[in-house]
């Protein structure tokens, strides 16, 4: 427990304290998405937008956060060595990914309440607190999904690849699962994609939540079957690097 508990330290000051330009980054561009599409260009938008956008955004935080942060940060260890460091330490890896995922849930709760704060007060969201603060749990753990899929890209190969694919995953999961754009303007066959994705399961129960409309289990069927797919293709993939290292 205190080689967890040590570590736990550690990582905060390294993910969050530390890290202001991907804290920025993942906090930044989704509040300026939402102030831009609500303030700005909101001619023509339903009442109910306000509230639907702040969900969205909410999640492309997780997503920003999960994927791009994750990645690099875990790749970063990987290049300097720090993972060997945990080898030898009291710390396992065990411990090491735990606190790592208690980090990032830590950062998640923060990027999310900043947007939740953003809506309530600057844009006018009108909603229940314990309608947001729903919102701001449901949001953190149906991150984790993603977060396991962050870990796995980071075993991919180098940086330049890793950030690559960051990049050609994070974008175009924004866009298929209506994060960024209602789905209807898609084609068919991005909808029946994006309805796929873990980011717009998590959209439809947060929504149904805040509605009080009636509760699936199909999204979190959908969520709990990425997040034992990405945990498998992990093992997988490490066991494929351990069994490289020994020839």
């Amino acid at each position: 427990m205190k080689s967890y508990t040590t570590q736990l330290k550690m990582d905060i000051k390294r993910l969050i304290m530390r890290n202001p330009k991907f804290v920025i980054f993942d906090v930044g561009i989704p509040v300026a998405f939402y102030v831009l599409f609500t303030k700005v260009l909101n001619a023509g938008m339903p009442s109910s937008f306000d509230k639907s956008y702040m969900v969205n955004m909410a999640i492309y935080a997780t997503l920003l956060s999960s994927i791009v942060t994750v990645a690099n940060n875990i790749l970063s260890d990987q290049e300097e060595k720090y993972l060997r460091f945990i080898d030898v330490s009291p710390a396992s890896r065990i411990v090491y990914y735990t606190s790592i995922g208690t980090a990032l849930m830590i950062l998640t709760l923060l990027e999310v309440l900043v947007i939740e704060l953003v809506g309530y007060f600057y844009v006018g969201v009108s909603l229940p607190i314990s309608s947001l603060l729903w919102a701001l749990v449901i949001v953190t753990i149906a991150s984790i999904p993603l977060t396991v899929f962050g870990v796995l890209l980071a075993y991919t190969g180098s940086s330049s690849l890793v950030n690559l694919l960051v990049y050609l995953i994070v974008f175009p999961v924004a866009i298929l699962s209506g994060l960024w754009w209602p789905l209807q303007m898609l084609p068919a066959w991005g909808q029946h994609i994006g309805k796929l994705l873990p980011t717009y399961q998590t959209s439809v129960i947060v929504n149904n939540v805040i509605q009080n409309q009636s509760f699936s289990m199909k999204p979190i069927i959908i969520l709990l079957s990425w997040l034992i797919v990405g945990a498998f293709a992990i093992i997988g993939t490490q066991k494929i690097q351990k069994m490289r290292v020994s020839k």
